[in-house]
């Protein structure tokens, strides 16, 4: 019987006809042995590097490196260190740094050596694997920032910080001890001046201690005295004498006289009589003109506007024919309007002259007798009622809807409250692989992916999908975490925190805190390898 292989073979594929199966090596069929397991390597991985074999009778060879040696003995296969060394078994440093410079082992039997430098001495302890390091007697200006060699400390002398480093200095325990004047310069901590401690202080007059004296007797040309002692100004008029040559001005005007050289105590009426023809006074120099005008004749009137009256305005407002003076309350003064009368109202009445309606043009009134009119438009009936004074609109649509599906221009597309509880940046569909992973197909692929979100944040996690498989939020070492956690039913039932995780229906939402971690995790409560991690970034 003729055995018909395939015509296309691919290395390791089988045939079997019969009892008999065959396995394509790469060049040709080979009888394969049902008794062999089939269970082998096919590829070898190492440090660096990989292989794969190319054939079913493909060899593979094991080889040493440096100081390595291998061999086969029977089915066991030995790696041996070669070198001279002590196998490579033991834990060593090659290298040993210090702040200056470092040190190279040149073989495996090199010496290190700890040597002591200025003021340091080392030790060995017979038979031990201690090091010794000791410090001989130092000076405090071994110190990097003490220097006692510049200027060497005498008794009673402290370390001072003069800017640079420590050095000698005088001990002032007191304000102004000893000859030192520095503690004062800045005010330096408690040595302040103190005034109340001064002797001899001068005496200094408060403001509130001046004031004004008794007038003098007139005295020469007269003065202003101020007694320094209690603080009093008192004032001293001149004597007739003392204003001289301006008596004879005074009593005669006839000559030219500067008005700025006489004082107006000593101008009477009498005084300017002789040249009253002379004088002009107009009305602003007249602080009481009020008072003088006693009588007021009907041609004197004629020429004064009524706006003159200081509780009339018609300027602001030009009157027009038929207006009248109407009080404006807010101003405070009679101003010129109209009064309207029509349809019996008074002429004071209340009234909207326009109705502005929203995103419409205004309706303003033509006249006092101007009518409002009422539409009804689509599905709605208007009525009046004389006798209520009345207007009633009424919906004539027969039915309208009762929920949000009902209404004609949305579609809810199987949402429900759970998913339009709150916003959020992402909404992902959780499902579930068998129970071996979480599934968020809507934004990942693959099983139990990494989720990535902005701290600060809302993420939303839809368990309608999720079936039996609890879904709860972890820390990194596995713990639940419960902060910024609120869970809502389809029907609306909220719950947070601790009650929100472990649900399977519902949406779970997560309010990062914007101080939360770097890495969290998801795990169903119920099978341990459907686990994945949330990794955080700052928005």
């Amino acid at each position: 019987m003729a055995i018909n292989f395939p015509g296309t073979p691919s290395n390791g594929d089988t045939f079997t006809q019969g009892t008999t199966t065959w396995q394509y090596n790469g060049t040709g069929w080979a009888i394969k042995d049902s008794t062999v397991s089939n269970t082998v390597f096919k590829t070898f991985l190492a440090d660096t590097g990989t292989t794969t074999a190319d054939a079913v009778n493909d060899s593979f060879t094991l080889e040493g490196g440096t100081d390595i040696s291998t061999a086969i003995t029977g089915d066991k296969v030995v790696i041996a260190y070669t070198g001279s060394g002590s196998g490579g078994a033991g834990d060593v440093f090659k290298t040993v740094t210090s702040d200056d410079g470092s040190a190279v082992a040149s073989g495996s039997t090199d010496t290190l050596s700890v040597l002591g430098g200025t003021n340091i001495a080392t030790a060995v302890a017979t038979d031990t694997k201690n090091v010794t390091v000791n410090m001989t007697a130092h000076s405090i200006n071994f110190l990097s920032d003490v220097d006692t060699t510049s200027s060497p400390p005498s008794s009673g002398n402290v370390l001072k910080w003069d800017g640079a480093k420590w050095a000698p200095g005088i001990d002032a325990t007191t304000g102004g001890a000893g000859t030192d004047a520095d503690t004062l310069d800045g005010q330096d901590g408690s040595y302040y001046l103190d005034y109340n401690n001064l002797n001899n202080k001068p005496t200094i007059l408060a403001l509130s201690a001046l004031s004004i004296g008794v007038e003098l007797s007139p005295l020469g040309d007269g003065a202003i005295s101020y007694d320094n002692t209690t603080g009093v100004f008192r004032y001293r008029p001149p004597t007739a004498a003392g204003i001289g040559a301006l008596t004879a001005e005074i009593n005669d005007l006839t000559a030219a006289v500067t008005w700025a050289n006489v004082p107006n105590a000593n101008i009477t009426q009498t005084s300017v009589t002789q040249h009253q023809s002379a004088l002009s006074i107009t009305e602003s120099q007249i602080s009481d003109l009020g008072s003088y005008l006693t009588s007021v004749s009907a041609s004197n009137l004629s020429a004064i506007s009524v706006d003159a009256l200081s509780d009339v305005n018609t300027t602001t407002v030009t009157p027009s024919d038929g207006q009248v003076l109407m009080w404006d309350n807010g101003n405070g003064y009679w101003k010129p309007s109209t009064v309207s009368g029509g349809g019996g109202g008074e002429a004071n009445q209340n009234a909207f002259s326009t109705i502005a309606v929203a995103g419409q043009s205004n309706v303003e009134a033509d006249s006092t007798t101007d009518t409002l009119t009422f539409t009804a438009g689509s599905g709605i009936s208007i009525t009046t009622n004389a006798g209520s004074d009345t207007l009633t609109i009424t919906s004539t649509v027969s039915s309208g809807a009762t929920s949000l599906t009902g209404l004609t221009d949305v579609s809810t597309a199987g949402l429900n409250v759970s998913q339009i509880y709150r916003p959020a940046i992402a909404m992902l569909a959780v499902t579930a692989n068998g129970s071996s992973a979480y599934l968020f197909n809507s934004h990942y692929s693959g099983n139990n992916p990494t989720i990535s979100a902005f701290k600060g944040s809302t993420l939303a996690f839809d368990l309608s999908g999720a079936g039996g498989h609890p879904f709860q939020i972890q820390d990194a070492g596995g713990s639940p975490y419960n902060t910024g956690l609120v869970h809502v039913t389809t029907s609306g039932t909220v719950t947070t925190g601790t009650n929100a995780q472990g649900k399977s229906s519902g949406t779970l939402y997560w309010n990062i805190p914007s101080g939360a971690g770097s890495t969290y995790r998801y795990q169903c409560t119920s099978h341990g390898s459907m686990n994945g991690l949330i990794s955080l970034t700052p928005i």
